[in-house]
C-alpha cells in the first residue's frame, strides 16, 4: 500500500518519514501471525474516514523483515487482520506481551461493537497499549492512566495526545476514557508500565 494516501489525515504531517525525527523509535507495534510475531517501529499515525464509523487514530508501521531491515512505511487498520496486537514503548515490551499472551492464551479481546470503530479509544480494551501515562494537577494531585488510544495534535507537525484510563482509588481503571489537555494535564510522562510511572511521579515529588 502506497503511503501518503489522499484520504488520510498524517500526523506528523512531513513530506518525508526521516530516521532523524524518529531515531530512537517512539513506539513499537506488534501482532500474532500464527505462532509467530510481526513487528516494527511506529513512524507516524493517521486517521482513515469511511463515512461509517466515526475514526480512530491508527499506527504507520515500518515492519522489520526477515532479512533484519525495515520495509516500507505500512498503514495498520488495527483489529482488521487481528485482534492480537499491541502498541509499546520498546520492543522488548512487545515481546514480553506477545510471549505472555500465547502462553496464557489471554489475548486482547474485540469490543464487539459492530458500529464502532475496531479502535475507539472508548471501548477498546486496553490491553492492547503496554503504554502508562503518568502527571500530576496544579495542585500536585497524582494522575496515573493506561493509554486507549490518540487524538489529533494542537500543531500538524506533532504527534498525537494519547487519551487514557486513569487509575481510581481501588486500584482499577475507570471505564470513562479521557483527553490529555481537555480532562487531564498535558505535561506527562509515558512509560512501559505501571510501575515506571509510579517512580516518574515519585521522583518528580522528591
Amino acid at each position: 500500500m502506497n503511503y501518503r494516501n489522499a484520504q488520510h489525515e498524517h500526523w506528523p504531517q512531513y513530506e518525508d518519514i526521516t530516521d532523524e525525527y524518529y531515531r530512537h523509535g517512539r513506539f513499537f507495534y506488534g501482532e500474532d501471525g500464527g505462532g509467530r510475531l510481526r513487528w516494527g517501529r511506529v513512524v507516524a499515525f493517521y486517521r482513515a474516514f469511511n463515512g461509517i464509523t466515526t475514526p480512530a487514530i491508527e499506527p504507520v508501521v515500518r515492519f522489520l523483515g526477515q532479512d533484519g531491515t525495515e520495509g516500507r512505511p505500512e498503514y495498520v487498520s488495527l483489529g482488521s487482520r487481528t485482534e492480537r496486537y499491541w502498541m509499546g514503548r520498546t520492543v522488548q515490551d512487545v515481546e514480553q506481551a506477545w510471549r505472555e499472551a500465547s502462553s496464557t492464551g489471554s489475548w486482547p479481546r474485540p469490543h464487539g461493537r459492530p458500529m464502532a470503530h475496531r479502535a475507539d479509544p472508548f471501548l477498546i480494551d486496553p490491553a492492547h497499549y503496554l503504554l502508562f501515562y503518568a502527571a500530576r494537577t496544579e495542585e500536585g494531585e497524582a494522575c496515573l492512566g493506561r493509554v486507549v488510544g490518540w487524538d489529533p495534535p494542537e500543531f500538524n507537525d506533532e504527534l498525537p495526545a494519547p487519551v487514557v484510563r486513569l487509575y481510581g482509588p481501588d486500584g482499577g481503571l475507570e471505564e470513562e476514557a479521557q483527553y490529555v489537555g481537555l480532562n487531564v494535564p498535558d505535561t506527562y510522562w509515558l512509560t512501559g508500565s505501571l510501575e515506571s510511572a509510579r517512580r516518574h511521579l515519585a521522583d518528580r515529588h522528591a
